[in-house]
């Protein structure tokens, strides 16, 4: 439970910069962000840079089968439907889930979300055989979630995912857990080249990536909750972690956001 409590900490951030990407005051148009981060975080659906790159390069771009409800910067987020719209125990065996997958939603590249996608993303963490097994990925989402001892397909659209004994929060633990295009990986053959050329299934895509220097987020016109597409035509991210460069860049009109202290 620590990593549950710990992380919530940075959640009512995350509702603020939420707010700011979905207001109706600033629709259209282009946010730019200054971030405490030393480098740009990882755009393979598994950022680095910790909680910051979470928030940054994480939600806005990927998803996981459960998400944090991120409508309020001034409560502690509970969990909602992601890519899975509903989830309960086994009946008969409490150390298992069932997971009912959303149908219709599809990655940035057009490619489908399902319960294939899903499995290869889970080999991605947690199989290390795996053509797509990601080291630094995958030792990040072990020690986040070290409850997933094993998976299997019941159909297309519904996921069984098992933990060593009954645990009552799992699903807490899978805002963590994000899901990147299967095809897009196999397009691009590495996750070194897949960095250049993200796809996920969030409001916002990833247009242009500068390692070092910045990213650009774009709005995903196609994104499958309709309620949220984002307002922002673009989002800038550069890493900043000097906080007086931070405060120049703000008084210079350099970003229009930046990050405190």
């Amino acid at each position: 439970m620590d990593s549950i409590r710990g992380v919530r900490g940075y959640l009512p951030l995350a509702a603020a910069l939420l707010a700011l990407m979905t207001g109706s005051a600033l629709a259209g148009g282009t946010l730019r962000i200054a971030m405490t981060a030393s480098d740009v975080p990882t755009t393979t659906g598994a950022p680095d840079n910790g909680y910051e790159g979470v928030r940054f390069l994480g939600y806005p771009v990927f998803e996981g089968l459960v998400l944090w409800n991120l409508t309020s910067a001034d409560k502690l987020a509970e969990i909602r439907p992601g890519l899975a719209e509903r989830w309960e125990q086994d009946a008969n065996d409490k150390a298992k889930w069932i997971f009912h997958l959303r149908k219709g939603v599809k990655f940035h590249d057009g490619s489908e979300f399902n319960v294939d996608a899903a499995i290869w993303n889970l080999d991605r963490y947690y199989k290390k055989d795996a053509k797509q097994f990601d080291p630094p990925g995958g030792a990040v989402a072990q020690a986040r979630n070290p409850f997933v001892a094993g998976y299997r397909k019941i159909d297309d659209y519904t996921i069984e995912i098992s933990n060593p004994r009954p645990l009552s929060y799992f699903p807490n633990m899978l805002p963590y857990m994000l899901y990147s295009s299967p095809a897009q990986f196999e397009k691009s053959g590495s996750w070194a080249e897949f960095a250049k050329s993200p796809s996920g299934t969030g409001p916002f895509k990833i247009s242009e990536f500068k390692p070092r220097v910045s990213v650009t987020l774009s709005r995903h016109e196609g994104y499958w909750d309709t309620g949220k597409v984002a307002k922002l035509d673009r989002m800038i991210l550069f890493p900043m972690p000097e906080a007086t460069t931070r405060l120049a860049a703000l008084r210079s009109g350099q970003v229009d956001w930046i990050e405190v202290p």
